[in-house]
């Protein structure tokens, strides 16, 4: 029989355990599903639109298919990605049948110059600099500010994030990451040299794993 388990107990699980623990009905894996990741999901929800309403809408839905389809959902061993790539489809999904809000939400959808704010330039950088940023992001794609705010803000490996953005290889969402932040390099050049890793963007964008 299985003993209920503390939050900080089913913290040491791995997640193959929990996702397993959870797939057999164990009501107390459920629910520490849904204590971490439920803040999680729905910060993520709210980078694709601005009705906070629909992300509350979506992320319950999904937990109640989730609930309902526990015996029949795959095995992984990485529940977060897992739970990010079903919850941005159905969250899309979402978002265009309420085709009022899509041309709004694409222009303020993944607002990540905060996040790179607090992580690189902080302080330091003057006032003009966040606006040539901003500007910057505002031009990129809603799929370029996604990967950019599920690298940097989300902190996520290549690997979860080509399981989210559903890429078939590493290579692109490497590629995708590399793109995204050569659109942005006219516009953070200055940032880049002020924070004094400039050199590191030449070599590669993966060396922002170990700044952050």
């Amino acid at each position: 029989m299985y003993m209920k388990k503390s939050q900080s107990d089913e913290q040491e699980r791995s997640d193959l355990e929990i996702w397993n623990l959870f797939r057999s009905g164990e009501e107390s894996a459920f629910e520490f599903i849904y204590q971490k990741y439920f803040d999680k999901l729905y910060n993520y929800g709210c980078q694709f639109t601005r009705d906070h309403s629909l992300v509350e809408d979506a992320l319950q839905e999904l937990f109640i298919e989730l609930r309902q389809r526990r015996e029949h959902l795959s095995a992984t061993n990485k529940i977060q990605p897992y739970l990010y790539s079903a919850f941005r489809r159905k969250i899309i999904r979402y978002r265009n049948k309420r085709s009022k809000f899509k041309e709004l939400d694409a222009q303020h959808s993944f607002p990540v110059v905060p996040n790179i704010e607090e992580s690189i330039i902080e302080d330091e950088i003057k006032s003009e600099n966040l606006m040539r940023l901003q500007k910057g992001l505002d031009t990129l794609s809603e799929r370029h500010r996604e990967i950019i705010f599920l690298f940097f803000y989300e902190e996520l490996t290549y690997e979860e994030i080509r399981e989210i953005q559903g890429f078939e290889n590493l290579k692109s969402a490497r590629n995708l990451l590399y793109k995204a932040l050569q659109s942005l390099r006219k516009e953070i050049k200055v940032v880049l040299l002020l924070a004094g890793i400039l050199p590191m963007v030449i070599q590669g964008v993966h060396f922002f794993k170990k700044i952050i």
